[in-house]
């Protein structure tokens, strides 16, 4: 009697894990591709379950909410990861809603009651930075998925993972580049270190490519306004707080490219030249680094990549739900433009 094709027996052919066939046989999250290798060669072999009909051929579909904390489709930046995540969803036939949470104007209770009447498989949050929100929005013991996180410490004993880019070694890089390159030894750090945990590893970076050269740095030599009651988009606004400074620093650091563009335009107002007077860096690499005269030195990742591996990790975290907390650290690529004088 011939002896019944087993999840073993179609592991062994395709050299995949036995987990991972028994995963796509069985509807749970595997690579598309993988998917389709697995039931492919699970026909040719006649695996019985497959064609009893037991085994679900299909991936089985979540329904998602993308929380955030302000509306996100007027951001150039989130525009990209959006489409990502977005994308994601619709090649595989999940369910995505949306729901701004404004934590001023809207008690979290009403969030609680949307995600409820959804009755969501997993939620991912971008630009959510408020911690209570968070520990609220922790404590429903849904699967989330971070993109960039709140600043301040958020002591939880519930798992939840987080996308973010490699902000402190990125920015660390470009400062000890142009200290052994031009020696530049004063660097002023612009934006509200405190508004999520990306600009304050920015910030950190910016102190520890200092320190990697034996330099000097205090926080009154930087630009830490909170963007609550300050406008880092007013020329205005920064060129006050510049003349407020001891000395004219050489670089001014940016939390990120809209802010680099308001610092050139303030810069510009006080007759000061870029890169010829004091050199800007940004972070994003969004169209305000590009449009102004001089381009400015950012740092790019791939946007729609990042809101794809939200998506991935969170199905990870809803299919696995007590894998350990992760934080996936996506890389990012120096650009160089003009305003460092690095072109």
């Amino acid at each position: 009697m011939k002896r019944a094709v087993t999840i073993k027996d179609i592991a062994e052919q395709l050299n995949l894990s036995r987990n991972t066939v028994a995963k796509a046989l069985n509807g749970h999250y595997v690579p598309e591709a993988t998917r389709e290798l697995v039931l492919k060669k699970a026909q040719e072999m006649n695996y019985k379950s497959l064609n009893s009909g037991n085994i679900a051929t299909g991936r089985k579909k979540y329904r998602i909410l993308l929380i955030s904390g302000k509306p996100l489709i007027n951001i150039k930046y989130f525009i990209p990861i959006i489409n990502g995540i977005e994308n994601f969803c619709y090649e595989n036939d999940y369910e995505l809603f949306q729901y701004t949470h404004n934590s001023a104007k809207c008690p979290f209770k009403e969030v609680e009651d949307y995600i409820n009447e959804l009755n969501v498989d997993g939620i991912v949050a971008i630009e959510y930075f408020d911690k209570a929100s968070i520990t609220k929005l922790l404590n429903l013991g849904k699967p989330i998925c971070f993109n960039d996180f709140s600043a301040s410490d958020i002591v939880t004993d519930k798992k939840y993972d987080l996308i973010s880019a490699n902000d402190e070694q990125a920015v660390r890089r470009v400062v000890k580049t142009l200290y052994s390159k031009y020696n530049i030894t004063k660097f002023t750090f612009v934006g509200d270190g405190k508004h999520c945990l990306s600009f304050h590893k920015r910030y950190l970076g910016m102190l520890n490519g200092i320190y990697s050269f034996n330099g000097t740095h205090m926080h009154k030599d930087d630009i830490l306004c909170s963007d609550l009651s300050f406008d880092y988009g007013s020329p205005n606004a920064i060129k006050t707080e510049i003349l407020k400074l001891k000395y004219l620093p050489q670089c001014f650091v940016c939390c990120n490219d809209f802010v680099a563009r308001t610092v050139c335009n303030a810069l510009k107002s006080l007759d000061i030249k870029v890169p010829q007077n004091a050199l800007v860096t940004g972070f994003d690499n969004v169209a305000e680094a590009i449009a102004l005269t001089p381009a400015i030195t950012s740092f790019s990742i791939e946007k729609e990549f990042l809101g794809r591996e939200a998506m991935r990790t969170l199905v990870n975290r809803i299919e696995n739900p007590e894998t350990p907390a992760r934080t996936i650290t996506i890389a990012t690529n120096l650009i160089l433009r003009e305003s460092t004088n690095l072109v």
